[in-house]
């Protein structure tokens, strides 16, 4: 049984966790590697308009999407097709250039291309506190 100064102090906790933002589950390794594949294979079939819907809305507001479709375009003609690509590695980061602090996970790939063998791909991928993660940047080396 509750005293009456328990029963205040325990309300008192509920209502604090429940105004509380919810906690973003965990990101897995498999789940980030699978993102980065996702959007990797937007770019490899030249769907440039989606690929830019998948950027976060920082990465948007900093840039020019007719530009960076041109990049993009440039740079895959250039290159030609991907003749393979392998997992690399991941590391985590709380910062990001031109970004507030949040979770900010590099995804990196050693991948071939018909006109440019070694290359590393970066795809750097922001999970805030929202469930669904944005591609904020994608570099290719």
């Amino acid at each position: 049984m509750f005293r009456r100064g328990q029963n205040t102090a325990l309300t008192v906790l509920m209502l604090v966790m429940m105004a509380m933002p919810a906690v973003a589950a965990p990101v897995t390794a498999e789940q980030l590697c699978s993102r980065a594949e996702n959007y990797l294979e937007l770019l490899d079939q030249g769907r440039s308009e989606e690929a830019w819907q998948e950027m976060s809305a920082i990465f948007q507001a900093l840039g020019n999407q007719n530009q960076w479709r041109g990049r993009q375009q440039a740079i895959r003609a250039a290159y030609g097709p991907c003749a393979s690509r392998e997992f690399h590695r991941i590391d985590y980061r709380q910062s990001y250039n031109l970004s507030p602090d949040g979770q900010y996970y590099t995804v990196q790939f050693r991948s071939s291309f018909q006109n440019k063998r070694d290359t590393v791909e970066t795809v750097v991928i922001e999970c805030h506190d929202t469930p669904e993660c944005t591609i904020r940047e994608y570099v290719i080396r």
